[in-house]
């Protein structure tokens, strides 16, 4: 009879304890979830601030460039260039860090209306390749076939995603490299690939691609500058559709880029 009371009073003891840990990890929890908020809504106001000087200088640089260019010298272009390139550079890290502190505290709103991703697509597409054109990469859009069907989405944030993962695969691409879009459907879901053959992301950098400031190690083939915020935009975009999102890459090889989307929102 002893044995059975000590045994339930040590049952007792490490209940109790149990649930003191229980308390003390919700208080933790309280208090990061506190401090997560704090930290979104600084980010929030401290990139609301640096976005109207940063807008300035580049305004004005442009302007400079525009209205005084001929008089100006080759040394002048070159800082021009230079302050315009980093000014906006910064401002697109601005955005960037609006969308993902939005995104944080719950704010990502999606209007999803129904409408054609393959056009959107062709049209992206179709303008990257005259971005990536000065760089002599091709930008190679295969069709889906069948026609893929209309669907429910945010045309604006899918647009978004097209444009970093084909931004991203122009900078990654040597020159006379070939960027390739492919849409098709499978099943119940839209599917998106995108592929280079550039430089790769190493396989233990792999894990880390989609978190917050997250460069993998890399610059863009001809030094382009990378925030580490547009993966995890997109992510949390796609995801927002009740999506998923997937990387293919080993370095040296190039990198391929899979996004599957629900074509019925239940």
């Amino acid at each position: 009879m002893g044995t059975q009371e000590e045994r339930f009073e040590e049952l007792t003891r490490v209940n109790n304890e149990l649930a003191n840990l229980q308390r003390e990890m919700a208080q933790k929890n309280a208090q990061l979830e506190k401090l997560n908020q704090e930290k979104n809504r600084f980010l929030g106001m401290a990139a609301h601030d640096l976005r109207t000087p940063l807008g300035v200088i580049l305004s004005y640089a442009r302007f400079v460039e525009d209205e005084a260019g001929e008089r100006l010298t080759p040394e002048e272009h070159q800082f021009l260039e230079i302050i315009t390139r980093n000014s906006d550079f910064l401002l697109r890290m601005v955005d960037d860090l609006l969308d993902v502190t939005a995104i944080e505290a719950g704010k990502l709103e999606l209007r999803l209306r129904e409408d054609d991703l393959t056009e959107l697509t062709r049209r992206t597409t179709r303008m990257l390749a005259s971005l990536a054109a000065p760089k002599s990469v091709a930008v190679d859009f295969q069709e889906p076939s069948p026609e893929l069907p209309r669907f429910p989405f945010d045309a604006d944030r899918i647009e978004q995603v097209l444009n970093n993962l084909l931004g991203n695969a122009v900078k990654f691409s040597d020159s006379g490299d070939t960027v390739r879009v492919h849409l098709r459907s499978e099943g119940d879901q839209a599917v998106l690939e995108v592929a280079d053959s550039g430089k790769g992301i190493p396989e233990e950098l792999l894990p880390q691609l989609f978190q917050p400031f997250t460069k993998a190690g890399r610059r863009g083939t001809a030094g382009e500058a990378i925030t580490g915020l547009g993966l995890v935009i997109v992510r949390r975009i796609v995801e927002g559709h009740g999506g998923t999102i997937q990387v293919q890459s080993r370095e040296g090889e190039g990198s391929t880029f899979t996004v599957r989307l629900p074509l019925v929102i239940e």
